[in-house]
């Protein structure tokens, strides 16, 4: 999250961040729904320019608030950047000098009292820890959210968020910009890789373990510590906290930075959300449980594993029959793992390829294991895909459209769309990107508690066969935050 600016004293554009966090909590009596008693959101007319705040402006939020872009949101929504927050002055210099007339704040819960009435959507870009609280806040005061990806830090934030989707019935949206390849789904769909027997996904791992950051340092005068730590436990200053996916406090890991991306598609192929409670219905496939699994992993409870493999166990669900789907992170044993796993496949069925293909040394990448052949893909929604046998899936004609048509919308525009009542956004909290975030975080959780099977109700959102676990599901906000 980049910072808020003390700008010239006199402006009205930058009055805003006069207000401390201190003097803000004590004037309003804490956080939470207090904040929002008298906000009352303005009504967003289809013929109205729409009026987004952002929550986040340097780093990644940077981009939301160019002129034009894939993610400008200027140009890819037409609507009206109407107010900046930001905990970092610095990262922030730029976007904030680009609207010098557009109020700025620290605070985001400052910027919804104060703006909420004048405001119809906020995007949301700061650091993984900070991500829920102000999508959270500005839904419960009627705005539509659009937050970046991994959609939340733990399960319970996740779980949050697809409810106040439904209660408020605002227009959400998970920034993984592809959301999920649609030929692919039916392509798995029709049967022409067969049967699905297993997935192997892999990428990085993380830092490993390494002591916890100590002596003192002096907090730079751009930077407001106590904001950029949310509603993370309270520590002293260090610039090493602040390094992108590495600690478990402040981050999804893997799995909320490219997870996020490669693994919609699979979720969505598996009809893995038939397992959850979609809009507080009954799972369509029934109430069922996952089991999760993580091996060869040393224990790092301030970091994320160098090395682990972590498997799903998924019941039989709809049409499908269980499956397990398997995650090798990083490097050493996970890697080994995945090599002996490629050439086992391609010895018993070598006109589908071969364990050197280059392919397959990918720094990350999902391998689909069917009875009648294999499938590669890669990037953003899986853009990139490749059949095996090559010549058996030649030029091969496009599935029959099994998924309901018009597809929903993906990213930006998909969100503004969803705000006309048009197609539900692809990654909406509730449908999608709620229930995604809460399978995909359970490998943070099973990393934590390696070599033992937990398993998971999504019903319920509970693990229900280890207590210590289960907690990790919903850590408490530190004194002064609220979801």
């Amino acid at each position: 999250m980049a910072a808020a600016s003390n700008g010239r004293n006199g402006s009205a554009a930058t009055r805003q961040l006069s207000v401390t966090r201190r003097g803000f909590l004590g004037t309003t009596a804490g956080a939470g729904a207090l904040l929002l008693t008298n906000v009352q959101p303005h009504t967003y007319a289809a013929n109205e320019q729409l009026q987004v705040a952002v929550v986040g402006v340097g780093g990644r939020g940077a981009g939301f608030c160019v002129e034009e872009g894939w993610s400008s949101v200027r140009q890819q929504t037409g609507g009206r950047i109407a107010a900046l927050c930001d905990v970092n002055k610095q990262k922030a210099a730029e976007a904030f000098k680009r609207y010098p007339d557009v109020p700025k704040y620290e605070d985001f819960r400052v910027m919804i009292a104060e703006m909420g009435s004048k405001l119809d959507a906020v995007v949301v870009a700061t650091p993984d820890h900070v991500h829920a609280a102000p999508s959270a806040l500005a839904l419960r005061a009627g705005l539509h959210v659009f937050c970046e990806k991994g959609l939340t830090r733990t399960i319970h934030e996740a779980r949050t968020l697809a409810e106040l989707t439904i209660e408020k019935q605002r227009s959400t949206q998970m920034g993984n910009q592809a959301g999920y390849n649609d030929r692919v789904i039916e392509n798995v769909w029709a049967g022409r890789l067969g049967e699905i027997q297993t997935i192997h996904m892999w990428g990085g791992g993380g830092a490993g373990r390494r002591p916890k950051p100590s002596g003192k340092h002096e907090v730079p005068d751009y930077l407001n510590w106590d904001l950029w730590l949310g509603p993370a436990a309270e520590r002293p200053y260090h610039p090493e906290w602040m390094q992108h996916a590495m600690w478990r406090d402040f981050s999804c890991g893997h799995p909320g930075w490219w997870g996020a991306h490669l693994w919609a598609t699979l979720y969505k192929a598996m009809k893995l959300e038939t397992l959850w409670p979609i809009d507080k219905k009954p799972p369509a496939a029934g109430a069922k449980t996952i089991k999760v699994t993580a091996e060869c992993c040393e224990v790092c409870d301030a970091t994320f594993p160098r090395s682990s493999v972590v498997h799903w166990d998924i019941p039989a669900r709809m049409n499908m029959p269980p499956i397990r789907l398997s995650w090798f992170a990083g490097g050493d044993e996970a890697e080994k793992r995945r090599r002996d796993a490629l050439r086992e496949l391609f010895s018993k069925h070598p006109q589908w390829g071969n364990a050197d293909d280059k392919r397959w040394s990918n720094w990350v990448g999902n391998l689909w294991i069917g009875t009648e052949g294999v499938m590669y893909t890669f990037g953003h929604g899986d853009t990139t895909v490749a059949m095996f046998p090559e010549d058996k899936f030649k030029d091969l004609p496009a599935p029959p459209q099994s998924l309901p048509r018009p597809l929903p919308g993906r990213f930006l525009r998909g969100w503004v769309d969803g705000m006309k009542k048009g197609p539900t956004p692809m990654g909406c909290f509730n449908a999608f990107s709620g229930p995604f975030t809460e399978w995909f975080l359970l490998a943070n959780v099973a990393t934590l508690f390696p070599d033992r099977t937990l398993e998971f109700d999504p019903v319920a959102c509970r693990i229900v066969n280890d207590e210590q676990a289960d907690q990790m599901i919903r850590p408490p906000y530190r004194e002064g935050w609220k979801l």
